[in-house]
């Protein structure tokens, strides 16, 4: 799940600590992004080439996922779900205390994120499944032509488990809760002044319920979320956050799914040393639209634009793409 950004309250515009001007060489980084990128690929078609050579006795269930969001569904016992996708953001929208909304980043201004995040997900038992997240994450912040501040390397990872108390075959309507961790593997605190975090920096932990309804070619589902944050590096308290989504998608027939889902998520102020961060909490409100193709039974391509309809974070974007591949077997 996507995590609001949090920080304290900077003033009229986020502030950049360092002036001086890195030397790091953009192609450089370039090259080092593309070359984790091509190594999760390669991992992801290794892993399902074993998967392949080991489980390829067993009948593959058509998997009907979500593109956007937590899935309700858990996996038949010992089957698996690779799933891998892209996610690129381009902020224009800072928030400015001074005039309590968010504001155009100037044109000479730009700060810019790259993800890359490798899902594995595995079926315990019919009613149990364990999900892993892997993310690699390059950010970036510009002013002019000049790169002020970037860094890249594994983001901080999730474990979770997705347990299934409720199903009702004939109905095909089911309940979920999701128990879920986050470890603050990402690098956020003691970096260089010519980096940026890759994390929150905090150990997090939260449950989520999520119900799932598919109605003929409709497929319904909803989720309401609550995560506990912990202490960053920099002794700040994040303010626990919550969430609530909704998702409609329309099977227009075994291979094309089309999906609309509407998504808000607000964090508490954050704390010091017991004493509360004023205008420190967040919210974000999202629609996000998405398509899926059908490649195989079990293979799909996905593609998501999740489009900002109201905020109140450190940096926003209009729009976000993703875009991915999905494999279950």
């Amino acid at each position: 799940m996507q995590d609001i950004q949090t920080s304290r309250k900077t003033g009229n515009r986020i502030k950049n600590p360092d002036n001086s001007i890195c030397n790091l060489d953009k192609a450089q980084y370039a090259n080092n992004f593309m070359k984790y990128f091509t190594g999760y690929i390669i991992l992801i078609l290794m892993a399902v080439g074993l998967s392949t050579a080991t489980l390829y006795a067993q009948k593959r269930p058509v998997p009907r996922p979500p593109i956007y969001g937590i899935p309700a569904k858990t996996l038949p016992r010992r089957h698996m779900i690779l799933r891998g996708y892209y996610m690129y953001f381009h902020y224009n929208k800072e928030w400015s205390s001074k005039k309590d909304e968010m504001v155009n980043i100037p044109d000479s201004t730009s700060f810019k994120k790259m993800a890359v995040v490798m899902k594995f997900r595995y079926g315990i038992f019919n009613n149990l499944t364990f999900i892993a997240n892997f993310p690699f994450v390059y950010r970036q912040a510009n002013i002019g032509n000049i790169i002020k501040k970037q860094s890249s390397g594994i983001g901080d990872m999730v474990g979770a488990f997705l347990y299934r108390f409720y199903y009702n075959k004939n109905k095909r309507l089911l309940t979920s809760m999701l128990l879920y961790t986050k470890y603050p593997t990402g690098k956020s605190g003691n970096i260089a002044s010519n980096a940026l975090p890759l994390g929150t920096g905090s150990f997090d932990a939260g449950v989520a319920f999520l119900p799932e309804w598919e109605y003929r070619k409709l497929d319904m589902r909803g989720s309401l979320f609550y995560q506990i944050r912990g202490t960053n590096k920099d002794s700040i308290n994040l303010g626990d956050m919550s969430s609530a989504s909704l998702s409609i998608a329309y099977n227009f027939n075994n291979n094309f799914i089309a999906e609309n889902s509407l998504s808000y998520k607000y964090s508490q102020n954050n704390s010091k040393s017991g004493k509360e961060i004023s205008d420190s909490y967040t919210y974000l409100l999202q629609y996000i639209i998405g398509a899926q193709y059908r490649i195989k039974r079990s293979f799909l391509a996905q593609i998501a634009a999740p489009v900002t309809l109201k905020s109140k974070i450190p940096l926003s974007q209009q729009y976000e793409l993703w875009a991915g591949l999905y494999y279950m077997h």
